[in-house]
């Protein structure tokens, strides 16, 4: 046995083993069979068996006893029945406390929620009669992992702030962390990434001299890895993934899970079906149903989808459906891998089973409030239904482009946006004009065309972005010299067709009551221009110079358009007004999106 611990003086149930104990599990096993064998009291034997309980779960979960998970998770629910039992006929709330706390701990893993909430509800009724106060704040925090699991943020936060009010006098560095992770979960469950992972250093920093520092390294490790994919930037977490795997055996099978997972984000999709073959042995059993099970098998589901594995995707989704109400937390809550719903419904799309997907897909949005998983859904029904409703698509892949830009993961804006540029090219909405190197598609209802990128395109894309509005050719042709002299006019130099342009704008500003700075200040300039009231070159020559290269590049872009296309040619032909003043007034009134 180590002489660097005293087994004898450890008394209580060990609640945090992975975290802060550095003894051997076999060290660990018979000491707590020497206690199940010597303690006498009820309260001293409930507390031996948990204990037990507690060190075979984790014996067995990192593959330390010989025995299968099935066998000694059966020793476990023998030891805290009996824990139990003796408990409810002892009576002290603390006692019967210990042993439910012994039942979510030593039982962590899928289970049925119900089951957890009437514990959870029983522990919350026996707190204010506990005296132990480690006992009270064991019991919020499960109230908090909970409400993560339910995917209930506003619940979470509610029962955090209790557990800290309880934790207040406590110099315990292991609770002041948990509230930092908490933190930090609801930070990248909300969309604030960036403040999600600096929590998490600041937690590893103030506990760097713990017994369970590594443990929060992981914590972090797990956090920086999903702000990576929401960024698409797991490529460069594959390498530090393998250092943790080597030094992990307690829960290398998460991180080789993990591993494969990174690298079919990276495209690296040879390597990672060959670990995901490896976890799919028999059915996938190899997996320990412990805390992990939910977690792991939610990127199981989504390498299934990368690789798309249609078998095994069929298989995961038998598997991991009746947990598609809950979230994939990570730990104790201290970070979250996404509404399982959302998984489930990618399985069940993958499998050929829409009308599933999409009721998974509703679910989350429905019972999720707005932050980067529920963008994901959206965008994951916008692919979904691009095909069969792309009106539907097209509304769900704006709304989540939108999102991911407030949320500031320009990776995922491009996803979406690149959607809704197809959908738009795929003639599902407006007109548009999108520059792919250096050519412009330009689709529109009455046809279609791809041309050369020039200075004439560039003069009509401007027009199509700005429909109605009027654009003097000095402000579209740069090569005019705005060095040369300034002087005023009175004369002004609109053409008839912008004169008319510029009357109707103006009576239409006229009849708004309300008037804005901004439309204050655009009467004046209408006003200036119909007068003439304004400063130009004082070289006619220039001027005329630029309105003949404005208009010559605009016509030429507009052939180029008509060789291709000619009705689309046409339409432009018709809408586009050139000379000193350049408008675009389409009769149809439809605004183009420009792409570029």
């Amino acid at each position: 046995m180590s002489q660097a611990c005293d087994l004898s003086s450890v008394n209580r149930p060990p609640w945090e083993l992975v975290e802060t104990l550095p003894w051997s599990d076999r060290e660990r096993i018979d000491h707590w069979d020497r206690r199940v064998a010597m303690m006498v009291s009820a309260a001293e034997r409930v507390d031996a068996l948990v204990g037990r309980a507690l060190v075979l779960y984790w014996a067995s979960a990192v593959g330390a006893v010989e025995a299968s998970w099935d066998d000694v998770h059966g020793r476990v629910i023998d030891d805290i029945a009996t824990a139990e039992q003796l408990a409810r006929q002892d009576g002290d709330a603390g006692v019967v406390t210990t042993a439910l706390l012994g039942r979510l701990y030593a039982c962590w893993g899928p289970s049925d929620p119900d089951d957890r909430r009437r514990i959870l509800d029983e522990l919350n009724r026996l707190r204010p009669k506990v005296l132990d106060q480690e006992l009270r704040l064991r019991v919020l925090e499960w109230q908090v992992l909970d409400r993560f699991d339910s995917g209930d943020i506003d619940a979470a936060r509610e029962w955090i702030d209790e557990f800290v009010a309880e934790a207040r006098g406590i110099e315990s560095k292991l609770f002041a962390r948990r509230e930092i992770l908490w933190r930090a979960n609801i930070e990248m469950l909300e969309g604030r990434i960036d403040e999600a992972v600096r929590l998490n250093e600041v937690a590893i920093a103030n506990t760097a001299d713990l017994a369970g520092s590594p443990f929060s390294f992981q914590n972090v490790a797990v956090t920086t890895a999903i702000a990576l994919f929401f960024r698409r930037g797991l490529a460069d977490l594959v390498d530090a993934i393998r250092s943790i795997r080597a030094s992990s055996p307690r829960v290398g099978s998460n991180w080789d899970v993990g591993l494969a997972f990174a690298l079919s984000e990276a495209g690296e999709l040879d390597e990672a079906r060959e670990i995901f073959e490896s976890a799919a042995r028999h059915g996938f059993a190899t997996i320990p149903r412990d805390l992990n099970w939910v977690v792991t098998f939610q990127l199981l589901g989504l390498i299934a989808i990368n690789l798309d594995d249609r078998p095994r995707a069929l298989e995961i989704l038998e598997l991991l459906r009746p947990y598609g109400e809950l979230d994939g937390t990570h730990g104790s809550g201290y970070a979250s891998y996404g509404p399982v719903g959302r998984v489930v419904g990618g399985l069940a799309l993958l499998g050929g089973e829409l009308r599933e997907a999409d009721a998974w897909f509703e679910y989350v949005l429905s019972t999720r409030g707005p932050g980067p998983w529920s963008s994901l859904t959206r965008l994951d029904r916008a692919v979904a239904h691009s095909a069969i409703d792309p009106a539907g698509a097209l509304a769900d892949a704006a709304q989540a482009e939108a999102e991911f830009r407030a949320f500031g993961i320009a990776a995922r804006v491009d996803d979406a946006h690149r959607l809704v540029t197809d959908l738009w090219l795929a003639g599902h909405a407006g007109p548009i004009a999108r520059l792919a190197g250096d050519e412009w598609t330009l689709v529109h209802g009455s046809g279609g065309c791809v041309v050369p990128e020039s200075v004439g395109m560039g003069y009509l894309v401007r027009l199509l972005a700005n429909p109605g509005e009027s654009f003097d050719v000095l402000t579209l042709d740069t090569k005019v010299d705005t060095s040369l002299p300034r002087d005023s006019t009175a004369e002004s130099s609109l053409d008839p067709s912008a004169q008319r342009a510029y009357r109707r704008r103006l009576a239409e500003l006229d009849t708004i009551d309300e008037r804005s700075s901004a439309e204050t200040g655009e009467r004046e300039f209408l006003r200036r221009e119909l007068t003439g009231a304004r400063h130009r070159p004082s070289s006619s020559k220039e001027v005329e110079k630029a309105r003949v290269r404005v208009t010559r590049a605009i016509r030429r872009a507009i052939a180029a358009v008509s060789d291709d296309a000619p009705r689309l040619g046409a339409h432009l032909d018709s809408s586009i007004e050139t000379g000193r003043q350049c408008l675009y007034q389409p009769v149809d009134g439809c605004e183009w999106r420009i792409d570029t």
